[in-house]
């Protein structure tokens, strides 16, 4: 998966963001993720403002060899999934390049209610530091680890293969010797991976239990991963408690589980139809969501707006790995019958808004196509 954070000029913010997943990434193993940045009004192969390079610096993170890189035509098509810092930015889209737009989304809608001591509610613009003193840059760039965080938590899982050889590779450093996984510890891994725990919270568990080992002294050799299976557990249980929140109101009258149920069972009947069809990676792909929908169902105390950004990132997730699926021949038919069906309004309709309708009904011609459940609306 390709990631690309967007700003103005590409110094500032999104060299930031970049840097803040990219460091995550790497520390995990995610090798399947390529990140990148870019500005919309960027010039080539400008350093980082100085402010920004020392807050960095602060982190723990060297931004002194980021160069700066103009949001060209290629770039965008490359990136699965675009962040702006700005309305404008996604404005600024939808007018240069409407076929993106679809992809674009407000880095900030990430965040959490803690941003708001920092000035920002999540889903509004983050501010440019530059012009401002350090504490500026410090404040935006506490902000955007807090959206880039959440952000790398609610990506799409690791692929198996490299979420097995992360693991080993922790694993290793663990045990310090050379050994690979043992037929029992691959086990485990295959069963996590399929239950959809986050490499980051294996990862995460692996390096506090070597942390912990150092610190107490403890000598004695770890032979199997089962030595952190009960510290993985808990450690995903109390992360599917809190990614949908507490709200006491939706927790009395149970709407959240309701909602993710019912979600499932769509995505499991879209399963059943898509096979009958035919369509056996498109069902492959309904029945592993519908899998992972059903632990999330099983939560107590979901707020209705947490379920509903749950589903509506399930949606959105659905919708981009289906469209993987579509021959460039099926979406060049739907382009041109997008095209005809607003042939009559095309001469009322600015550039930017005829191609986001154009993307708009392609993409119902694919839920058409595909049979796609309504998940937001469960």
């Amino acid at each position: 998966m390709t990631i690309l954070f967007l700003c103005s000029g590409n110094i500032h913010r999104s060299a930031h963001a970049e840097a803040l997943l990219r460091e995550r990434a790497r520390r995990d193993g995610r090798t399947d993720l390529t990140i990148r940045s870019a500005g919309v009004v960027a010039v080539d192969g400008m350093a980082a403002v100085g402010e920004a390079v020392q807050v960095a610096g602060e982190a723990g993170i060297d931004l002194g060899s980021h160069r700066s890189s103009p949001a060209t035509a290629a770039t965008l098509a490359d990136a699965e999934q675009i962040l702006v810092m700005e309305s404008f930015h996604i404005e600024w889209l939808a007018l240069n390049h409407p076929d993106c737009a679809p992809r674009a989304r407000l880095l900030t809608e990430y965040g959490s209610a803690t941003m708001r001591s920092l000035g920002v509610e999540p889903g509004q613009d983050l501010p440019d530091a530059i012009g401002g003193d350090r504490e500026s840059f410090r404040r935006s760039f506490a902000i955007l680890q807090e959206c880039v965080l959440r952000l790398y938590e609610a990506l799409p899982p690791a692929p198996q293969e490299v979420y097995a050889a992360a693991i080993e590779s922790r694993f290793r450093a663990l045990r310090r010797v050379p050994m690979t996984l043992s037929p029992a510890d691959y086990a485990l891994v295959e069963r996590w991976w399929g239950e959809g725990v986050p490499l980051w919270i294996v990862v995460g568990a692996l390096d506090d239990l070597s942390r912990r080992r150092e610190a107490s002294g403890e000598s004695a050799r770890v032979r199997r991963l089962s030595y952190c299976e009960s510290e993985v557990e808990e450690r995903f249980a109390a992360h599917q408690r809190s990614r949908l929140g507490a709200d006491e109101d939706s927790a009395a009258d149970g709407t959240g589980p309701d909602r993710l149920d019912r979600a499932a069972a769509l995505l499991l009947e879209a399963a059943r139809a898509a096979s009958e069809r035919g369509l056996q990676k498109a069902a492959s792909i309904y029945l592993e969501m519908s899998r992972r929908a059903v632990p999330d169902s099983r939560q107590d105390g979901a707020s209705a707006a947490a379920v509903g950004l749950r589903l509506h990132e399930m949606d959105e997730e659905l919708m981009a790995r289906l469209r993987g699926l579509v021959s460039p021949e099926a979406m060049t038919s739907w382009r041109e019958l997008a095209a005809s069906q607003l042939s009559g309004f095309r001469d009322r309709m600015t550039a930017g808004a005829y191609q986001a309708t154009v993307e708009r009904l392609v993409a119902e011609h694919m839920r058409e196509h595909f049979a796609v459940p309504p998940l937001s609306g469960a």
